[in-house]
């Protein structure tokens, strides 16, 4: 009894450590819990669990090796006896642990923890879905100071500074309305830390959430003063003028672009930092003063994740509910919704980016060949990636039990059961044709859905002919009670899934098209009137790569130059450019350009200038 305690705890006890690296590798930089969804930040933090776990399992094969596996690992132990060798094997997994804490002394662990953390963090969309919402709040959401302090403060600053000409709260698109909408922003949210003043946009919990994100952001904050200093020099020099010039209306469209990005920057990390669902972060946007009424809809993470779900939820239903089913344990049904599960999301995302795609190419055609070529190879990959799940399912209950023959099992299973990858290959066949020749027509969301869920269903079903004809009757005996309905059954089984998935993938889809159109309409009015899209900035963590990089070669985001290349720039320049405060007058300064080893790139640090409020360095 005491021996069997001790197998499990040997099991057991890594359990927090490789949760507890998972969490602190995942969110670092700290900032990367406000840089998506709370549901997707959890997925890609659950999914890096996981890989954490099969990278832990493949260190445990290793030292199980003996000598051959730690010297792998770089080890010197010398030769060390089989007897110490085997003792040590007993202990892998707590050793395999620590040996993942100490993943940085490691090369082979370190390249593959680093491919890992950097794959599901571009699955949790880090910090895209931060940069996604910040681009919409600056470029298409309304804005109005919602209190009287606010409104008040925004109108002092404008008049004492520059004059009522610039003071415009009117949503116009005039360049003074602009000009007001940017100054507005920033004592929103800037403002606030910078003058010592208490936010009026949230209090409790809130003002924790908010405390967070500027001190995690507090360069990016500093540069958004500075960045308002540039944007009241470059109003005065523009409304102060009768008939301004070309630069000095330029100028002030760039301050007023990087102002008003820099701070729709921080607040859509503070929303997402600070509510979990949409609903809550709509309802946050509308008390800081946002129109959130007509928010974006689109096909994104969080629908996708929702789609796994219901897709779990649906097919785990159906194996404990369904008259004709065998009855199975809630571990072996949820061993087989999941994988499923998984595998129609992969077939659902794939299937919604050819069409997005398609449509973006092809938006003003009315009739294109379908992409064959790029619907195929996405469904190869899903069926390849619902093979890989259907081999790992059984594979690593296995390795934890121990079994020497884990692989060859698994295998074996396979063999019997690959024509279910089937169905995620259609799966990615039907909802990018549907998502390309339906999800576009011009009808209303609810129309497009139902057809797409007939469709879809009807796909399914054909499918499910095909797969239960592929299946040797061993195999149906295993899940249901009577052979001769057993087919039939699997087919009405499968279309009710594709019911379900066809509705909510066209629902969701059809939203997200008719905002894109409405997006491209926008831009289009705006092009139109003069008005400049705001550049996307990338944010300071964005910048940073998850590796570190070779020495002396600056990393991929910064160009990937090396230093052998640009020796020779480093020194001191003498740097000129206009003055914001007068047109004609043109300002100098020093600019000190060197190799920093640390960040293994060129660095610029400016010196003398007359604005030292100004005054910029960086990579």
């Amino acid at each position: 009894m005491v021996a069997q305690l001790v197998q499990y705890g040997e099991w057991l006890m890594p359990a927090p450590v490789l949760i507890a690296i998972a969490w602190v590798r995942f969110n670092s930089p700290p900032t990367n819990r406000s840089g998506t969804t709370f549901l997707m930040f959890s997925v890609g933090l659950m999914l890096y669990c996981l890989l954490i776990v099969v990278l832990w399992f493949l260190v445990i094969i290793t030292v199980g090796q003996g000598s051959i596996g730690f010297d792998k690992l770089n080890l010197t132990l010398g030769k060390a006896s089989p007897q110490t060798q085997g003792e040590l094997a007993q202990y892998a997994p707590l050793v395999a642990a620590l040996l993942m804490v100490a993943a940085t002394h490691f090369s082979w662990i370190r390249r593959m923890d680093s491919a890992a953390r950097a794959f599901c963090i571009t699955l949790a969309a880090i910090p895209r879905e931060a940069e996604r919402l910040a681009l919409e709040l600056a470029q298409f959401a309304d804005f109005q100071p919602t209190t009287d302090r606010l409104r008040e403060k925004v109108r002092k600053a404008i008049n004492e500074t520059i004059g009522p000409q610039a003071l415009n709260f009117e949503a116009d698109g005039s360049l003074a309305a602009r000009f007001t909408r940017a100054v507005g922003l920033y004592w929103l949210f800037i403002g606030p830390t910078s003058s010592g003043t208490p936010i009026e946009f949230a209090n409790g919990n809130g003002k924790a959430a908010y405390t967070r994100i500027m001190q995690l952001s507090e360069a990016k904050a500093e540069g958004a003063a500075a960045r308002y200093e540039e944007l009241m020099q470059a109003g005065r020099a523009y409304f102060a003028t009768p008939h301004p010039s070309k630069e000095l209306q330029e100028a002030l469209n760039h301050s007023i672009n990087e102002i008003t990005q820099l701070t729709c920057n921080l607040i859509a990390r503070y929303v997402l930092y600070s509510n979990a669902t949409k609903s809550k972060r709509l309802r946050r946007l509308s008390t800081m003063g946002f129109d959130a009424s007509g928010a974006i809809w689109s096909f994104g993470a969080d629908q996708w994740v929702t789609t796994i779900f219901a897709v779990i939820v649906l097919s785990a239903g159906m194996m404990a509910f369904m008259p004709g089913m065998l009855r199975f344990t809630g571990g072996e049904i949820l061993m087989i919704s999941i994988p499923f599960g998984l595998s129609i999301g992969a077939a659902v995302i794939a299937a919604v980016w050819v069409g997005q795609r398609f449509l973006e190419q092809h938006d003003t055609e009315t009739s294109s060949y379908p992409p064959t070529a790029e619907l195929t190879a996405a469904a190869l990959i899903v069926a390849g990636f619902s093979a890989a799940l259907r081999i790992a399912t059984p594979l690593v209950p296995s390795l934890i039990q121990g079994s020497e023959t884990a692989l060859p099992d698994a295998l074996a299973v396979f063999a019997e059961r690959w024509p279910g990858v089937i169905i995620p290959f259609a799966c990615t066949i039907s909802l990018g044709l549907l998502c390309i020749y339906v999800g576009a027509r011009p009808w209303r969301p609810l129309h497009v859905a139902a057809l797409g869920a007939l469709t879809n269903g009807l796909a399914f079903m054909a499918a499910a002919v095909i797969v239960a004809w592929l299946l040797p009757d061993e195999v149906l005996a295993k899940f249901y009670k009577g052979l001769d309905d057993a087919r039939v059954q699997m087919s009405l089984n499968s279309g009710m899934i594709g019911v379900a998935i066809g509705f909510m993938v066209l629902w969701q889809f059809k939203r997200s098209e008719r905002a894109r159109r409405d997006d491209a309409e926008h831009a289009a009015e705006h092009a139109r009137a003069g008005i400049r899209r705001l550049p996307a900035l990338e944010p300071p963590e964005a910048l940073d790569p998850v590796a570190p990089s070779r020495p002396g070669v600056v990393a991929p985001s910064y160009g990937g130059y090396s230093y052998a290349n640009v020796k020779d720039l480093e020194g001191r320049y003498v740097c000129f450019r206009p003055a914001f405060t007068s047109a004609g007058i043109i300002s100098a300064y020093l600019m000190d350009l060197r190799w920093d080893d640390a960040a293994s790139c060129l660095t610029f640090k400016e010196k003398d200038r007359e604005d030292a409020g100004h005054t910029q360095r960086g990579r």
